[in-house]
């Protein structure tokens, strides 16, 4: 995977239209998971449009938003109260720009994994900053479309005719190998919750339709088994 592909598809693509209903989904779990907070420092890698942590700003609060594409970062920027602008610290650079020094009380690394060219990297830089006692909020998308083997006619047709995708090989890491790599950094999980079942079409549906949906496969005990994204928090107890 190319780093430099991964920034042209963030700045090019329109990523924040396509997934608006799984960015919506993941607020409200990241949300849900951490409760209010007062007086913490937050790290947010690939921090897109600000969805995910901004609800979390206040004047107590640090958050640190990271993000490769330079439009995500300027989309964030612009969606910053001016109050609290000085509480937030913009990177437009890679993860591995954050200085292993810096420590969070809370890292927030929500719809990366798939876009990141070394993982082990990844989680070395997590284990570096989280403190003890800190949060960890991660996702994975192991197998993106559950339905894929029963449509693959369809998804290679779409694959030819869809342009507004990645041109890198996303990475499909497995639940037991996120969970291992959390554990090996001394985290505990507290919470893991499934939801996505994307249908063919889904892409021509309005905002507020991918929304119910997208919650009916977070909120159906069946349905919600068969999720495609799996979002975990973990607590550090130990280095």
């Amino acid at each position: 995977m190319n780093q430099n592909k991964v920034r042209d598809f963030f700045n090019y693509s329109n990523y924040l239209g396509n997934s608006s209903d799984r960015i919506c989904i993941r607020s409200e779990l990241v949300k849900d998971f951490l409760g209010p907070r007062r007086n913490v420092s937050i790290l947010d890698i690939g921090c897109g449009d600000g969805s995910l942590s901004l609800p979390l700003l206040n004047c107590s609060n640090h958050l640190t938003l990271v993000d490769i594409s330079k439009k995500m970062i300027d989309e964030v920027d612009s969606n910053i109260p001016e109050e609290l602008k000085d509480n937030v610290t913009l990177i437009n650079d890679s993860f591995e720009s954050i200085k292993d020094d810096d420590c969070f009380d809370i890292v927030i690394c929500v719809g990366v994994i798939a876009h990141v060219p070394n993982l082990e990297r990844l989680w070395r830089k997590i284990g570096s900053v989280l403190k003890i006692g800190g949060v960890l909020i991660v996702e994975t998308t192991p197998n993106p479309y559950p339905l894929g083997k029963l449509l693959k006619p369809y998804y290679y047709i779409r694959g030819l005719i869809v342009k507004d995708k990645p041109t890198y090989t996303k990475n499909r890491l497995k639940v037991f190998e996120l969970q291992a790599s959390a554990k090996a950094l001394g985290c505990e999980q507290c919470h893991h919750v499934r939801y996505s079942f994307p249908l063919p079409g889904m892409s021509h549906w309005s905002h507020s339709m991918k929304i119910r949906y997208t919650r009916f496969t977070l909120t159906n005990s069946v349905i919600s088994r068969f999720g495609s994204e799996h979002v975990f928090m973990f607590n550090r107890v130990k280095s």
